[in-house]
């Protein structure tokens, strides 16, 4: 078979078996609070072509203006008709386009590790599972590594279009999501001393001519320059409310994150490091930061990916140990800097010498058990414990009792159309994603503390304490059924004795 052949076929492999992991089943889980906060801003932007930026939450624009076009081609332009197909197509395609960016790298890695970069991203079990979330993340990892790659080429060679290029992908991390300053402050360490090493050994990472520091700077300046005018583009709706680039950088000082999400500084390296015996099965990526140790020991051997591998090593351990040492973590944070090790575990075929043949048979054997093994991790996270809070990318789960309530609801309002036309009320704060499951009903009322109107309310959900006397006065008039809402957070929902009395009877 031709060298290119067997390329072309190994891609349309990694590619397919990417699509599998992403696109199968995306409706079958319960919807996350995150992603329904997220799909409330969306049908606000569908339902009134405008976006407004809360600095406070809620991160940038990007993910629901690059959502609108997908929810309108599906006729899907209100908060009653959206889908989370629809929403959760979004990153999955993010997912997709992410397999493709080691592309930029072929020139480093050539076509084996371009290839290796590739399937590591497609089966990454980590990757895989939060591309299939209505969160910001996907689309800022895709950015993220379009970002790295073209800061690098931008080091190699300064010139307008790779400035310009690096700049459109910054901004639209800026866009996107706050964070994205971690990534840039560490592609600067790295590219710093990438530049001191070029100076030191007097060894050009091309072994041409050494760009000179003018150069540098006035790409730079072309880089900061698109990179305010991208994001300013999407904070300000097309430049029509330019008051709200302010908004965008006023976000890093009155920011609020959410309680509950403090975790140790070792959080990282045991969710994707550390092996775990969970679910019957085993949980770990650390082969890939195998892969990774290979390719930085090896560096010695060629002065131009020496260059690549010390800014990707030391961008990837600077976003480690900036994201382990801020106490508020999640899963999902952690994506781009893994995305940066998967790069760099590419470079390890490249390290081996041309006549070292028995390294290259142990090498190959450790890659294909590295993602047989990720796949395996991949199908068992996505298929069978996507919203099992035992499992290690699961967080924060929905409760599964959403999806029946959901139904037994829809079953109810055809039942007793008279509820329709009566309030829904919700009592207490943290109830989403419920207003997800609610959004057909056409009048709904939040209350913190329940009131003597309630009583004649069709439905009442209390998000009250169980052991809290709030939700006594209903329970001469409603019926109460316990039920779940998130992970460790319980919720009681009280249909009105009459309507619950002609349902049981029939």
């Amino acid at each position: 078979m031709h060298r290119r052949t067997l390329v072309l076929s190994t891609w349309i492999i990694i590619i397919l078996a990417a699509g599998y992991l992403r696109f199968t089943s995306l409706e079958e889980r319960p919807i996350h609070t995150d992603e329904a906060t997220g799909a409330r801003i969306l049908a606000d932007r569908l339902e009134t072509a405008e976006y407004e930026f809360n600095p406070k939450h809620f991160h940038g624009p990007l993910l629901s203006f690059l959502t609108v076009p997908l929810a309108q081609l599906k006729g899907e332009t209100t908060w009653r008709n959206l889908s989370m197909g629809t929403i959760r197509l979004c990153p999955a395609i993010a997912g997709m386009l992410l397999v493709l960016t080691p592309l930029l790298w072929r020139r480093i890695m050539g076509d084996s590790g371009v290839l290796i970069v590739a399937a590591l991203l497609s089966s990454s079990p980590i990757l895989v599972y939060y591309n299939r979330m209505y969160i910001h993340e996907s689309w800022l990892v895709l950015f993220g590594m379009l970002g790295a790659a073209f800061a690098f080429r931008l080091f190699l060679i300064p010139n307008w279009k790779n400035a310009i290029l690096c700049g459109i992908s910054i901004g639209c991390m800026f866009a996107t999501k706050e964070t994205f300053v971690i990534a840039v402050f560490s592609w600067v360490l790295a590219l710093a001393l990438c530049y001191t090493l070029t100076i030191t050994t007097k060894i050009t990472p091309e072994d041409s001519k050494r760009p000179s520091f003018r150069k540098y700077l006035t790409s730079a300046c072309l880089v900061l320059l698109t990179i305010l005018m991208t994001a300013a583009f999407f904070y300000s709706n097309g430049f029509r409310y330019p008051e709200r680039i302010w908004d965008a950088l006023q976000t890093y000082l009155v920011y609020e994150t959410t309680p509950g999400h403090d975790k140790a500084a070792g959080y990282y390296l045991n969710l994707l490091i550390w092996p775990k015996h969970l679910l019957g099965q085993w949980w770990t990526e650390g082969l890939v930061l195998l892969l990774a140790g290979f390719a930085c020991l090896a560096a010695r051997r060629n002065n131009y990916q020496k260059t690549a591998i010390l800014y990707l090593s030391v961008a990837t351990l600077v976003q480690f140990l900036v994201y382990s040492s801020i106490s508020y973590k999640t899963p999902w944070l952690i994506l781009l800097p893994w995305t940066h090790l998967c790069l760099l575990a590419g470079l390890c075929w490249q390290a081996i010498p041309k006549t070292s043949r028995p390294a290259k048979v142990i090498l190959g054997l450790v890659l294909i058990c590295t993602i047989a093994f990720q796949l395996q991790q991949s199908v068992a996270t996505t298929q069978r414990w996507e919203n099992d809070a035992r499992a290690p990318y699961v967080y924060v789960p929905s409760s599964r009792n959403l999806i029946a309530l959901d139904s037994w609801m829809n079953q109810l309002t055809v039942e007793f159309p008279e509820i329709q036309e009566q309030t829904v009320a919700v009592i207490g704060d943290a109830y989403w994603p419920l207003p997800w499951y609610l959004r057909t009903f056409d009048t709904i009322g939040y209350w913190e503390e329940p009131n003597p109107a309630m009583l004649q309310m069709p439905i009442i959900f209390s998000m009250t304490s169980p052991s809290s006397d709030s939700d006594q006065p209903f329970n001469s008039t409603h019926t109460a059924f316990p039920q779940g809402l998130r992970h460790n957070v319980s919720m009681t929902l009280f249909v009105r004795n009459d309507i619950w009395k002609q349902w049981s009877d029939e």
